[in-house]
Parts: structure tokens; sequence; C-alpha cells
């Protein structure tokens, strides 16, 4: 017993000694922990004196936040399924962009939407086949469709949708083709599908052109070629599929075989014209089975530079080609009775045509200059006289190059000063010739030749940076008029 306290006693000393020697960091960590200990015992005891009405409150509120993330989904739902998103506020509409179940909700909307326009469509067709009902039904959903490219991770959506709705927006007869009398077309389809391609081709680098070539011309199949030898339906998707297929070499292809059709049928005309002269010794001017002698590959030209400028790489090729168009648009131009030349359809649509291409071009390349156009426009309007010669394009490519425009205003205003002032001394030998002869002069004899130039003045005025020249040029010639009137009255006198 004795050995036994005796051991006792010593593991007590040890204890205590041992405690004693601990480092103050371990102490710390006793305390610590000991204060977890009673936290948590705080903890417990609060939770069991807790009220019901205080428990009731806190799980009042995580329904309520739970309710309110529920309702704002289903307004989501709602603005979708309502095609509102278009006009819901612009922070809405961010808020929709970025959720990931609105944007599976809304392409299965189209899908759905596009499915029962379809089979309306379907039971409307077999009471009364009509193919002038293509598309008119399923066109209010590209908007959707767009809407749906622009959201977090929706162009691919997008982009099956839009195949989607052009395959189930027509019916194509049992027998035979859809014929193009009547057919609706479908550009703003493929408008919509072009551009969704060149957003698929850049931000997804597994995109296939050959799969989706395929697809196209799978739909093209059902349509009948048109009077251009074309088929509209979804040719600039296909344009550009096959120009990542083949290369430069298929938009290269378009733009000779089309030069090629302009210069023969070009050649032709004035070969007809220079023996129907040689055989009835008048000018080409008078033969009437040739009016105005517009050149028909060249009106047939203008679809052919639509589609260059779909493809890649095709945007200088369409420019170089409508311009070399509509330098061979005319071998003898169509004039009124004045001697001004007509201004056809064709001058106007290419003209138009001509400044879309030009600001396709620029948006992708800011310093693009197209000097030598302006200056090859320039001189045709010169040497044709014919005011309405591209002149939208012209007033563009002034605006880009102002100081090109300004010379050529400058040099216009030179010439036509000159031409005054040798004209108006014509006209003032002529009338000393009078009173040297002691006669009467014809009366309009100043009128005549002056009057010549008032056209002139008119297009200089018309001009980019034109009308203060033409101002001045308008006073200028007013002035010779009252000083050669002066001298004719003095020689009637």
């Amino acid at each position: 017993m004795n050995n036994a306290s005796a051991s006792s006693l010593g593991k007590r000393k040890i204890s205590e000694v041992s405690e004693d020697i601990l480092p103050t960091s371990s102490k710390a960590i006793k305390i610590e922990i000991s204060d977890d200990i009673e936290e948590r015992v705080d903890i417990d005891r609060a939770e069991a004196t807790m009220t019901p009405s205080v428990k009731s409150e806190q799980s009042t509120v995580e329904i309520e936040e739970f309710d309110v993330q529920s309702h704002i989904s289903e307004l989501y739902r709602f603005i979708i399924s309502e095609r509102a998103l278009g006009r819901a506020p612009m922070k809405i509409q961010r808020l929709i962009n970025l959720d990931s179940a609105s944007r599976n909700f809304y392409a299965s909307s189209i899908r759905d939407w596009i499915d029962q326009e379809q089979n309306e469509f379907v039971e409307r067709h077999a009471v009364k086949p009509d193919t002038r009902t293509n598309f008119k039904g399923t066109r209010k959903y590209l908007a959707d469709i767009g809407r749906l490219s622009r959201m977090s991770r929706g162009l691919s959506l997008a982009f099956e949708l839009a195949f989607y709705l052009c395959e189930n927006s027509y019916l194509a007869p049992v027998n035979g083709k859809i014929q193009r009398v009547g057919r609706v077309t479908c550009g703003p389809c493929d408008s919509l599908l072009h551009k969704l391609c060149l957003r698929m081709k850049t931000e997804y680098p597994n995109f296939e052109p050959e799969v989706h070539f395929f697809r196209v011309n799978d739909q093209r199949k059902h349509f009948e070629v048109d009077d251009d030898g074309l088929i509209p339906h979804l040719l600039r998707t296909r344009d550009l599929l096959l120009s990542w297929i083949e290369g430069p070499s298929a938009a290269q292809a378009i733009y000779d075989s089309t030069k090629g059709f302009i210069l023969i049928d070009y050649n032709r005309i004035v070969e007809k014209l220079q023996s129907a002269a040689a055989k009835n010794h008048t000018g080409p001017a008078r033969n009437s089975n040739l009016s105005g002698h517009l050149v028909p590959s060249v009106e047939k030209s203008l679809p052919q530079v639509k589609r260059l400028l779909s493809m890649a790489g095709g945007k200088g090729l369409a420019f170089d080609l409508l311009l070399f168009a509509g330098r061979h648009s005319y071998v003898e131009c169509r004039k009124d009775a004045l001697g001004r030349k007509v201004t056809e359809d064709f001058d106007q649509a290419a003209d138009t045509l001509l400044v879309q291409i030009a600001n396709a071009i620029r948006e992708e390349d800011q310093a693009f200059r197209p000097v030598d156009a302006m200056e090859m426009l320039h001189e045709e309007i010169e040497t044709t006289g014919h005011i309405g010669y591209f002149p939208q394009s012209y007033k563009l490519f002034s605006s880009w190059m102002p100081e090109v425009g300004k010379s050529h205003v400058q040099k216009d205003y030179d010439d036509l000063y000159a031409k005054i002032k040798n004209a108006h001394a014509a006209v003032e030998r002529r009338l000393q010739v009078f009173v040297k002869d002691g006669s009467r002069p014809t009366v309009d004899l100043l009128g005549r030749k002056m009057l010549g130039f008032i056209d002139d003045v008119n297009k200089l005025s018309t001009k980019l940076n034109g009308l203060i020249p033409a101002i001045e040029i308008a006073l200028f010639l007013a002035y010779f008029v009252a000083r050669g009137t002066s001298i004719l009255w003095e020689t009637i006198a």
C-alpha cells in the first residue's frame, strides 16, 4: 500500500510539473478549445430557449426568398411565351439573356411555334394548294431566332433553328418542283442564316461548311431555276459555304464568267451598229431596232454581283465587276429632246448596289480609298455628259476623299470658266466684224452661245462642294452676257 500511495503521489507531481512546463501556445489552444465548447453550449442553450415564433419567422424568410426566384423565372417564361422579349426593358432583356433556363425555354418555344405554324400551313395547303403561302407564316419568327443568337450560348441553338425554320416553311410538290411563278422569296431567311454562318465560322473552330452546304442543297433541289439561271432559295448562304469549301476560285469563277458574257454581248451589239451604219450611212443612234442599246448581260450581271458580295473574298471582285458593267452598259446612250442621257432602271439599281458594296468593304477596311474608281466615275460623267451616272457612289467616295472631290470640282470650274471665256471672245469677234461691216447682227447670237453652258453650271452645282463654284460661274456667265449685250446694243445703235 505504501508503494501504491507513493506511486500515485509521484504521478500527481509529474502531472503538475508537466502542466507548468507546457509552452504558451499549447495553453492558448486549450483556452480556445474551451471557449469554442462554451460558445457551442451557449448556442445550443439559445436554440433551446428560442420561441416558436422566431423559428417561424426564419423559415418564412427562406420560403419568401425561394418564391421570389420562382416568380422571376415565371416572369421570364411569360415574357418569352408572349414573344415580348424585344419590348421588355433593357435590364430585363440582359437578365434573360444570361439565364440558361430562359435560353433553353426560348429555343424550345420557337421550335413549337414553327411546328404549330407548319401544321396549320399543311392543313391549308391540303384544302387549297398555293405556293405563294410559302414562308409567309414562319417569317415572323426570324426576329426571335435573331434574339436567341445574341443570348449567352444561344448562337448554335439559333443556327439550328434557322435551318429548321427554312425546312418547315415550304411544301414541295409531289411531282416536279416549286415553280418560280408566284413563288415567295426566302430572302429574309437567307439573310439571317448567312449572318449566323459567318458567326458560327468565327466562334466555333469545329464548324464544318461541307456538312451545312449539303443541308442547303437538300432544300434547294425542290425549287425551279429562275430567269437568271439561278435558284434563289438560300443562294447567299450556299455561295458563302461554297467559297469556304473551294476558296477564292469560287468567287473568281463567277467574276470571270459574268465579265465574259458582258463582253460578248457588247461586241455583238457594236458589230451590228457598225454594220447598220455602213449600210444606211446613218449614225447608230438612228437604229430603231436597238433603242438605248443596253447590253443584255449587263442587266443580268446584277444578281451575280450580289452573289459575289455574299462570298468570302468576293467584295472586291463585286466592286470591280459592277464598275465594269457600268462602263459597258451602253453602246449608244439614249437621250432626251435636249440631248441629255436618259437614266435607266439599271443606272439606279447599279448605283445603289455599288454604295452597298463600298460600305461593306469600308466596314472591313477603314483604309479603303477607291481613288481609281472615283477618277473613272468622274471621267465617265464628263465623257457621257450624264449626271445620273453613279451619283450616290461618287458622292460617297467624295465624303471619304474630299481632296479628290475638290480637285475634280476645281478642274471642272477651270474648264467651264475657260469655255465660257473663249465662247464669249468668239462672239465678241463676230460682233466686231458686224461693226466694221456696218450691218446688224443676229439678236440671239450671244444668248444662243451662252445658253449651252446652263446645264454645265447645273451639273457643277450638284457635285459635292460644287455649289459655291457654280454660283461663281453663274455670276461670271451673267457678267459676260451683260458685257456682250452692251456691245450688241452699241452695234445696233
